[in-house]
C-alpha cells in the first residue's frame, strides 16, 4: 500500500489538473455555449481522432515522426562532432559561441521555404529544420557541462598522464547538462517537424493541418494538437533513461591536506 502511494504521488496533481481543464472544456461547449467550429468538444475531437486515425492522421502521425526523430539523430550528431571541434581549440570556442547562440534567432518558417526550394517536398528540409533547432540547446549546454569539471581534478588526471581518461571524465561530468539540452530539444523537436510541414509538404500532420483549418474541422486540428502532445511527452519521458547510462556517479574529488589543514 505504502509503494502504491508513492507511485501515485507524484502523478496526482498533474492528472488533477488535466480532469479540471477537461471538465472547463465540456462545460464550455455545452449546447448553447462555444461554437463547435471555435472549440470543438471533447468528445468530438476523441471521435476524430478515433475515426480518422487510421486513414488520415495515423500515417501523418508516423511521416512526422520520422521526421522527428531524424532530425533529433543528425542534430546529436552535428552537436557531437561541434563540441569535440570547439572544446579542442579556445580560438573556435570564441569564434562559434556567439555565432550559434545567435542561429536560434533565424525564424524557422524563413529557414523551411528556402530549403523546400533547394531540396523539394520530402523528409530532407523537415529534418534539416529539426536538426537546426535542436542541436544547439545540447551543444551549448555540453559546453557549459565541460566548463564546470574542477581543475583540481583535471590537474589529478593530468599528473596520471592519461589523456584518454581525462576527456572520458569530462565528458561524463558533462553528460547532465547535455541531457538537459537534450530534454529542451525533444520539446521542440515536433513543433520544428510541423512547421517545416507547412513550408511544403504532401504528408505529416503539418499538412493536416494546412488542410483543416480552411474547411473549419477544428475537431481535426485539436486531435493533431494532442498528437504532438504525446508525441513530445513520449520523448521527453525516454531522455531520462538515456541519462543514467553515461553519467553513472560523478567521481569525488579526494580531500588534499596542506599544512595540517584540509581543503
Amino acid at each position: 500500500m505504502r509503494g502504491l502511494r508513492h507511485w501515485a504521488r507524484p502523478i496526482m496533481p498533474p492528472t488533477l489538473v488535466v480532469v479540471l481543464v477537461f471538465a472547463a472544456w465540456a462545460w464550455a461547449t455545452r449546447p448553447g455555449g462555444v461554437p463547435a467550429y471555435v472549440l470543438p468538444s471533447p468528445s468530438a475531437v476523441i471521435h476524430a481522432l478515433i475515426s480518422q486515425w487510421p486513414e488520415l492522421l495515423g500515417p501523418a502521425a508516423w511521416v512526422t515522426a520520422i521526421e522527428v526523430l531524424g532530425g533529433l539523430a543528425l542534430g546529436l550528431v552535428a552537436a557531437a562532432v561541434l563540441v569535440v571541434v570547439i572544446d579542442a581549440s579556445a580560438l573556435l570556442r570564441r569564434a562559434l559561441g556567439s555565432l550559434i547562440l545567435a542561429s536560434q534567432s533565424i525564424p524557422v518558417v524563413v529557414i523551411g521555404p528556402l530549403l523546400t526550394i533547394a531540396l523539394g517536398y520530402g523528409a530532407a528540409p523537415k529534418i534539416i529544420v529539426v536538426a537546426l533547432l535542436c542541436f544547439v540547446p545540447v551543444t551549448v549546454n555540453a559546453l557549459s557541462g565541460l566548463q564546470t569539471v574542477p581543475p583540481a581534478l583535471l590537474e589529478e588526471l593530468r599528473l596520471l598522464g592519461s589523456s584518454r581518461l581525462r576527456w572520458q571524465v569530462r565528458m561524463r561530468w558533462a553528460a547532465p547538462q547535455a541531457m538537459d539540452g537534450l530534454r529542451v530539444a525533444v520539446m521542440f523537436a515536433p513543433v520544428a517537424a510541423v512547421f517545416a510541414e507547412y513550408s511544403g509538404s504532401t504528408d505529416g500532420l503539418g499538412f493536416v493541418l494546412m488542410q483543416a483549418i480552411p474547411r473549419l474541422r477544428t475537431d481535426v486540428v485539436f486531435a493533431v494538437v494532442i498528437l504532438l502532445t504525446v508525441m513530445s511527452a513520449v520523448l521527453h519521458a525516454c531522455v531520462p533513461r538515456f541519462a543514467l547510462r553515461p553519467t553513472g556517479r560523478r567521481r569525488r574529488l579526494p580531500k588534499t591536506e596542506t599544512r595540517g589543514e584540509t581543503l
